[in-house]
């Protein structure tokens, strides 16, 4: 899904300004950096038990040993992060309640999403400084 959104992002700016369309596309960045974490740290996810998480389509996901870093909490952070234009509050707004859904479903635990955080925040970071090059 967020994959999608940063291809939209990247169709908007192209009729903006095709220099900048490249920016929403750092997200292939964040997913192969999160894989490669994932594969590189073992970091045992929640318990079973705790996983509250109904899914909607179960044979579509790539499960990983290792939890660190959260997908979900990285990509939504890189979207965040590279939009332009909210009022500030806003993108802390979105990214605080990913992180929540990702505790309370019982997919992370809180260093999974601190390590999502800086990983979309880091990415954005770069390619936003790329932009103004």
């Amino acid at each position: 899904m967020t994959v999608a959104i940063a291809l939209g992002l990247a169709v908007a700016r192209a009729r903006r300004s095709p220099r900048d369309a490249f920016v929403p596309l750092f997200i292939v960045a964040v997913v192969a950096i999160e894989a490669l974490l994932k594969l590189a740290i073992p970091h045992a996810p929640p318990p079973s038990e705790r996983n509250r998480t109904i899914e909607l389509l179960p044979h579509v996901q790539v499960a990983f040993a290792s939890s660190f870093p959260s997908g979900h909490v990285a990509r939504v952070t890189f979207l965040v992060g590279i939009v332009r234009g909210w009022p500030r509050w806003l993108p802390a707004l979105v990214v605080l309640l990913m992180i929540a859904s990702r505790l309370y479903l019982g997919e992370h635990w809180l260093s999974d999403c601190l390590g999502g955080l800086a990983l979309g925040w880091l990415v954005a970071q770069v390619a936003r400084r790329l932009e103004r090059t």
